[in-house]
């Protein structure tokens, strides 16, 4: 709404036409569009970055303030909503559904990985078991290691 007062405005009583739908105006040049960046999808990548920093640097005075806050007893990549978020809380969700939907684990060492809700099989295109097992959800990748370590 604000954006389309800037661009198309209006006078005292007086409105102005808008010739084109919003949609149409953010496709890029050569589809027809003006290049008009979507200012929601841009704020949901600048979310999304920031989740990625809450994750590679979980040790940050901020990752430190918000594990606190939100979600003492997880990772960040599980947290839930929980009871009176704030505004950034809520928005940093949104930003991490982004990173939830692009990434999978990188099994190491580490013993976070659930067997089948989370992403960390290398092939399908969806990243999880297809037929998964009758396991409990939180059997963890690492328990599927033999004793000698392979």
């Amino acid at each position: 709404m604000l954006i389309s007062r800037f661009w198309w405005g209006s006078n005292k009583g007086k409105k102005k036409i808008h010739w084109a739908k919003w949609d149409k105006l953010c496709r890029p040049i050569e589809n027809g569009g003006l290049g008009f960046h979507d200012l929601a999808c841009f704020n949901r990548a600048l979310l999304a970055k920031q989740c990625w920093r809450l994750i590679r640097f979980p040790d940050s005075l901020v990752g430190q303030i918000l594990q606190a806050s939100y979600f003492p007893r997880t990772y960040f990549l599980y947290a839930k909503m929980g009871y009176k978020p704030s505004f950034v809380w809520r928005s940093l969700l949104w930003g991490n559904g982004v990173i939830n939907m692009g990434s999978r684990w990188c099994v190491g060492s580490d013993e976070r990985i659930r067997v089948v809700n989370d992403r960390w099989i290398p092939r399908p295109h969806t990243f999880k078991l297809i037929n998964p097992p009758p396991l409990p959800d939180d059997f963890r990748v690492v328990e599927l290691r033999l004793p000698n370590g392979d």
